[in-house]
């Protein structure tokens, strides 16, 4: 008898995991589809995109402006790289902030190596350091840049970044 129960207990322990699998998969194809239409969705960074930038970028470009309060003193503004795209050389009077938000990217202070950035990194440019940063030869990138001082912040843009100082710091 003993073995009897044991027996329909184990049935009935099998009938239950299985029916929860069954149940686990439709409740996984609806969140693969719930994902599916999200991802749709996602195709411009969660601040925007913004306008095409022309100038001082090897690639394609787009800034958003988010914040320039004249009394503020400081200018906040996202900007995203296509694969490949990188800003020219330059530096800051007074310095920049960097906050990555999607992607993968770079950022190279001249005669440094290269540093690999991911959402959630932060960059503290300091004043005079000529640098520049850009995406991943594979990555869409986007930071939110910040400005201080923007009355006396200025930019110094020095030259493009070649294919060959590129391809040697992202490797």
């Amino acid at each position: 008898m003993r073995k009897n129960c044991v027996l329909i207990m184990v049935c009935m322990i099998m009938i239950f995991t299985n029916s929860c699998k069954d149940g686990n998969n439709s409740e996984n194809n609806n969140q693969n589809k719930l994902t599916m239409k999200v991802s749709k969705k996602k195709t411009e960074p969660i601040l925007g995109l913004g306008t095409p930038i022309t100038a001082n970028f090897t690639g394609k470009a787009w800034l958003q402006n988010l914040s320039g309060q004249p009394e503020y003193e400081c200018n906040v503004y996202n900007v995203t790289f296509a694969p490949g795209t990188r800003n020219y050389w330059h530096s800051h009077t007074i310095g920049q902030i960097l906050l990555c938000t999607e992607g993968t990217g770079y950022y190279q202070e001249k005669g440094k190596p290269a540093q690999r950035l991911q959402p959630g990194d932060v960059v503290n440019i300091p004043a005079n350091t000529v640098h520049w940063h850009g995406a991943a030869p594979d990555s869409r990138f986007t930071h939110i840049g910040i400005t201080p001082r923007v009355s006396e912040n200025k930019t110094e843009w020095i030259g493009e970044v070649t294919d060959e100082e590129y391809s040697e710091a992202v490797r």
